[in-house]
C-alpha cells in the first residue's frame, strides 16, 4: 500500500509538499509557540484538545498545527514516510522562523502518533544555534529503540514520551504498516516507552495509569489529546516561565485539576 509516482512526479509532489501549509504566528505568538504535529491521517484532530488543554492551564502563548499529512487515511500517510520526513523539515524551517522572529520566547513540540517522528525529526534538522525547550511525544508511532541523540542537542529541557501498552492501533496495525521510521513487526516508542541505544536521562516515559481516565485519557491511541489530560499533565511540560509574566502569576495562570504524579520508568 502507497503512494507511487515516477521521476519528474516525484520530484515535483515533494515541492509541493515542501512548501505546504506552514504555521503562521498570529498575535499570541508573542508569548511563545507550542507547535503541534498530528498524527497519520489527521484522524484525531487533536489540536483543539491541545489548544483547550493549554488555555485551560493558562498558556498564553499560541499552538500552531503543522499539517504534514496528505490524506485522511492513516495507512497511506504511515506508508509515504519521505513526507513525514519533508514534513520535518517544514517544522525546521518554521521553528527557526520563530526564534528570529520573537527572540527568547519559548518553543515547545507536541507530536502525536506518526507526528511524533515529524516533531523529531524537525529537530534533527535545525541549524546550529537553535533549540527548543521541551517536546512532547503522545502514543508515539517511532521504533522504540530510534536513536534520539541527534534531535536532544537542539533540547533545552528533556523528551517527554506518554506510552500505553493498551493502545490497540500501535499494538495491531502499526505492526504490519512498520513505524514511522520505517521498522516492521517491532514495538513504537508509544506502547513500551523510548527507549534509545545508550539511554539517556533526559528522556522521560512515562507510563499510562488508571488515575488518566478521569482526564479523559484511557490509554488509547488518540485520547491523549483530551483537554483536560492536557491541562492536568502535558501542560506543565509547555508552561514554565512564560515570557510575559512573573513565576506568579504563572502560577495562577496554571490553576486547575491537580495532575496525579508522573510515573517515571
Amino acid at each position: 500500500m502507497g503512494f507511487r509516482a515516477p521521476g519528474l512526479s516525484v520530484c515535483l509532489l515533494g515541492a509541493l509538499l515542501l512548501a505546504g501549509c506552514a504555521p503562521t504566528f498570529g498575535p499570541r505568538a508573542k508569548y511563545g509557540v507550542t507547535f503541534y504535529c498530528p498524527g497519520a491521517g489527521n484522524i484525531d484532530f487533536g489540536d483543539a484538545g491541545v489548544r483547550e488543554g493549554l488555555e485551560r492551564a493558562g498558556y498564553r502563548g499560541q499552538v500552531a498545527t503543522l499539517m504534514w499529512t496528505v490524506s485522511f487515511n492513516p495507512a497511506i500517510d504511515q506508508a509515504l514516510r519521505f513526507n513525514a520526513r519533508l514534513g520535518g523539515t517544514r517544522l525546521a524551517r518554521a521553528i527557526e522562523q520563530f526564534i528570529d522572529q520573537y527572540p527568547g520566547r519559548e518553543v515547545s513540540l507536541i507530536g502525536l502518533s506518526a507526528g511524533s517522528g515529524v516533531a523529531i525529526w524537525a529537530l534533527e534538522d535545525l541549524k546550529p544555534g537553535y533549540e527548543v525547550n521541551n517536546i512532547v511525544l503522545l502514543g508515539s508511532s517511532l521504533w522504540h529503540e530510534y536513536d534520539v541523540s541527534k534531535a536532544l542537542r537542539r533540547v533545552k529541557g528533556r523528551i517527554y514520551n506518554y506510552y500505553s501498552p493498551n493502545d490497540p492501533v500501535l499494538a495491531g496495525p502499526m505492526k504490519i504498516f512498520g513505524t514511522i521510521d520505517g521498522v516492521f513487526g517491532k514495538d513504537g516508542a508509544g506502547a513500551v516507552g523510548l527507549h534509545a541505544p545508550g539511554g539517556s536521562a533526559r528522556v522521560v516515559n512515562v507510563c499510562w495509569r488508571p488515575e488518566y481516565k478521569r482526564y479523559g485519557y484511557y490509554g488509547g491511541h488518540t485520547d491523549s489529546t483530551s483537554p483536560a489530560f492536557v491541562q492536568a499533565e502535558i501542560s506543565r511540560h509547555v508552561i514554565a516561565a512564560q515570557s510575559a509574566g512573573t513565576p506568579g502569576e504563572t502560577l495562577a495562570r496554571r490553576a486547575g485539576p491537580t495532575a496525579p504524579a508522573a510515573h517515571r520508568d
